[in-house]
């Protein structure tokens, strides 16, 4: 295995440069980015379909193009006015983030008049983008991070029936997507199968996963039964280092036949990683970058260290420099040419510092394996339970609330 050594500065344009041998098992993968002229016109046909949404859901052309304005600036503010260089496209659809839905695609145009309505303070009732459900306590793993630590293992609460009623309650108050979490969710296929065959149309469903035994079978199910993609947990581009992360031996090469099973099916994959702090550098951030992209994933969740479930009362926040180099990691692979074949980066903590959480009832919440409403997964705090009551009220009152994650447990810069 070869391994370089690059000064620890701030990440620059030449990085690409830094990282061309790169840990690679087996040959790259073809890269599902598109960019310059492909991406400028599918961005115009993307935007043909908002304002064609607008204008249905508006019935007012002035309305509708003002809305459409509104959504375009908050775009803009998200990326601090960045425009996006390129897309995912996976089996016909083009992503621009994971949290939303491919385009075309009925979600896509659901989760597009949600976000439209809510700028325009014209829903009558609060809406949602995403769940992020909790559907199993089981997990072979002893993963470092675990924030659902307290709960694993213990006796499953909640029937196949349970799972499908509460995401039905969630889609009838406008969910467009749903993420299918743990425990190991894949330890519960058959009943992930049932979901995927009553779930309602207009959403899709997306998998966390360790790829345990996520196989070459279990795939092409999945995908049969319209899986829309896999989050691979991947906390190291180094073998040994990620199984120790996830205290199990193999970890890694799991992980890597789950990344190419998916991909053999058609469904989009994302890699996240938990940057912690002894992970963030040049160095592992460019090699993780590499390995990606040669494994030819869409996407590229980075997530902070929270001091909750098994990293309860453990010093895990990251500092400023850290935090910076993440930022300036996120703007070059996804805003500088350099960076056209490389994954996009999904990266909350970059959002959520410029425009707030997005959970909270904002745009997601997180359901546990207990089915009860938190904001976020890091929120360790039962708000209700989405098995009695109404979704939609609770969601309302949840909304008027705030995340302080972000606010109050880690620096600003």
């Amino acid at each position: 295995m070869q391994t370089i050594t690059v000064p620890e500065k701030l990440i620059t344009n030449s990085i690409a440069e830094n990282f061309k041998d790169v840990y690679t098992p087996h040959a790259a993968m073809p890269s599902p980015m598109v960019w310059g002229m492909h991406k400028k016109i599918i961005k115009v046909g993307i935007w043909l379909n908002i304002i064609a949404v607008a204008l249905y859901v508006f019935k007012n052309p002035v309305k509708a193009f003002k809305a459409t304005a509104k959504l375009s600036g908050l775009r803009d503010n998200l990326r601090d006015n960045h425009p996006i260089i390129k897309y995912a496209r996976v089996n016909g659809k083009y992503y621009y983030t994971f949290n939303a839905p491919g385009w075309p695609s009925k979600a896509f145009n659901k989760f597009i008049a949600n976000n439209l309505q809510k700028l325009e303070g014209s829903n009558a009732h609060h809406t949602l983008d995403t769940i992020l459900f909790g559907i199993t306590k089981k997990c072979g793993y002893q993963c470092e991070h675990c924030f659902e630590w307290e709960a694993l293992n213990k006796p499953e609460t909640l029937s196949r029936e349970n799972l499908l009623s509460v995401i039905h309650l969630f889609q009838h108050a406008g969910i467009a997507q749903v993420q299918l979490s743990g425990g190991e969710p894949l330890n519960r296929f058959d009943d992930i199968i049932y979901i995927l065959k009553k779930i309602k149309p207009g959403t899709e469903v997306w998998l966390y996963t360790s790829g345990y035994h996520f196989t070459e079978e279990r795939a092409a199910l999945l995908k049969q039964h319209c899986l829309t993609g896999i989050t691979v947990s991947l906390d190291h581009w180094i073998p040994e280092l990620h199984d120790a992360f996830r205290g199990k031996k193999n970890a890694f090469e799991w992980a890597q036949k789950a990344v190419a099973h998916a991909k053999a099916q058609g469904l989009v994959v994302c890699l996240s990683l938990c940057a912690t702090k002894g992970f963030i550098s040049v160095t592992n951030l460019g090699q993780y970058a590499e390995l990606a992209k040669s494994w030819g994933v869409s996407f590229i969740q980075l997530l902070e260290p929270r001091a909750v479930g098994h990293y309860a009362d453990k010093d895990v926040y990251l500092n400023k420099e850290q935090i910076s180099l993440l930022e300036n990691f996120y703007t070059e692979y996804n805003f500088n040419a350099a960076y056209n074949e490389y994954p996009s980066i999904v990266y909350h903590g970059f959002y959520s510092r410029r425009l707030g959480c997005g959970g909270a009832g904002n745009h997601y919440v997180y359901i546990d394996t207990d089915g009860d409403v938190h904001n976020c997964p890091f929120c360790q705090r039962k708000l209700f339970s989405a098995l009695h009551g109404s979704v939609q009220e609770n969601l309302r009152l949840m909304a008027q609330g705030s995340c302080s994650v972000y606010t109050n447990s880690s620096p600003k810069i």
